[in-house]
C-alpha cells in the first residue's frame, strides 16, 4: 500500500478532500463503532483503462440488510452510492488495484449520548491501493483462536458492523503472535466459524465445504462466488453444513474466501500440514477462475461495475 494518502474520499452526498473526510470523536459511529459497512475490489484492467469493481450491487444489497438489522436508514440511495464508488475511484485514479469502503455511521445526536436511539446517519465513501496478499501463491499458516466467534445472542455475526470486526482482531493478532499468519475462529459450539474477515472453505471427497451463516459465519458473496465457479467449471458442489476443527486437519484442501484476501490457500492448520503442505489443485482452479470473472468480467452477468479513468468527479 502507498504511504501517500488518497487524494479524494465522498461524506455525504459530496466529494471531499482526504482530510476532510471527518466525523466527530463523539458520534457513536467513532466512539462505539456503531455503524455497517461494505468492502469492495475495484480491479485495474490496464488495457481497458477501467477499475472493474466487483460485485457491486451484491455488496450494497448485503449493506441494506445490515442497516435493517440495526434499525439504519440514510436517505442516500443505490444510484447515488454508485456513483460515489465511481467518483472516488475516478478522482483518486490509482491505476492499481484497490480497496474501496462504503460506511453508514451513526452521527452524534443532540445529548452527545451514545446510547440515544437515533437515525440521524452520515455515510463515507473511501478507497485505498491495495495489492494482492504476500502469501496469495505460496498459502497461508493458519492457528485456531483461543477467541470465540461472536455468538448470535451477543451480537449478530451476519452483519458487518464495525463493532463485530474487533473480534476477529483480537483473534487475529494472538495468532500473529504465536508466529501464524492469521487465525480462525470457532462458534460457541466448537465448530468452526470463520476467519478474521475472510470464510473458511474446504475441499473434501469431491466437494466444498464450509460453514454456514448459522455457524458464526458471514453472508460471503466471495463464498457464493466460489460455490457458483466450481459447480459451472469444475463440477463440483458446495456442502454447507457444521465443519468439525479436527475435519480441517484431514480434508484434501483448505482456503480461506473474502473480499480482501480473494481465495487463498492454507498449508497448515495449528502446525499440522494440510495436503501436501502446498497449494491444492482445486484451490489453484479456483484462483484462476475468480481472477477471470473479478478481475476479467467473464464471470456472470451483472458481476463487474466498470469505472473508467476518464469518469467525471462530481465535486
Amino acid at each position: 500500500m502507498s504511504a501517500a494518502p488518497p487524494a479524494v474520499a465522498w461524506l455525504n452526498g459530496r466529494v471531499v478532500d482526504w482530510a476532510d473526510c471527518t466525523l466527530h470523536a463523539r458520534s457513536p459511529g467513532a466512539f462505539w463503532g456503531a455503524n455497517v459497512f461494505e468492502g469492495l475490489r475495484a480491479y485495474w484492467d490496464e488495457d481497458a483503462g477501467t477499475s472493474r469493481v466487483f460485485r457491486l450491487e451484491d455488496h450494497l444489497a448485503r449493506l441494506h440488510r445490515s442497516m435493517r438489522a440495526l434499525h439504519l436508514r440514510t436517505d442516500h440511495g443505490d444510484d447515488e452510492l454508485v456513483r460515489a464508488v465511481e467518483d472516488v475511484l475516478a478522482g483518486n485514479d490509482f491505476r492499481a488495484d484497490a480497496h474501496v469502503v462504503v460506511v453508514v455511521y451513526v452521527e452524534a445526536g443532540a445529548t452527545l449520548d451514545a446510547l440515544q436511539p437515533t437515525e440521524l446517519t452520515g455515510v463515507h465513501v473511501t478507497a485505498v491501493p491495495f495489492p494482492r496478499g504476500a502469501r496469495y501463491r505460496t498459502g497461508l499458516d493458519v492457528g485456531v483462536s483461543s477467541w470465540r466467534r461472536i455468538a448470535h445472542d451477543v451480537m449478530p455475526p451476519r452483519v458487518k458492523a464495525g463493532a463485530n470486526y474487533h473480534n476477529g482482531r483480537l483473534a487475529h493478532h494472538e495468532s500473529v503472535r504465536n508466529g501464524y499468519d492469521t487465525a480462525l475462529l470457532l462458534n460457541q459450539r466448537g465448530t468452526v466459524a470463520e476467519g478474521p474477515g475472510s470464510c473458511v472453505v474446504m475441499v473434501s471427497d469431491g466437494q466444498l465445504v464450509t460453514p454456514p451463516a448459522s455457524d458464526g459465519a458471514l453472508d460471503s458473496l466471495t463464498v457464493d462466488t466460489v460455490s457458483a465457479l466450481a459447480a459451472e467449471h469444475l463440477g463440483l458442489p458446495t456442502v454447507r453444513r457444521p465443519v468439525d476443527r479436527t475435519e480441517l486437519l484431514h480434508a484434501d484442501e483448505v482456503l480461506l474466501a473474502g473480499t480482501l484476501v480473494e481465495v487463498q490457500p492454507v498449508v497448515s492448520v495449528d502446525r499440522v500440514t494440510i495436503g501436501d503442505g502446498v497449494p491444492g489443485p482445486v484451490t489453484r482452479s479456483l484462483q484462476d477462475l475468480y481472477d477471470a470473472a473479478a478481475r476479467y468480467g467473464t464471470g456472470r452477468p451483472g458481476w463487474t461495475h466498470d469505472v473508467p479513468v476518464t469518469t467525471g468527479v462530481g465535486a
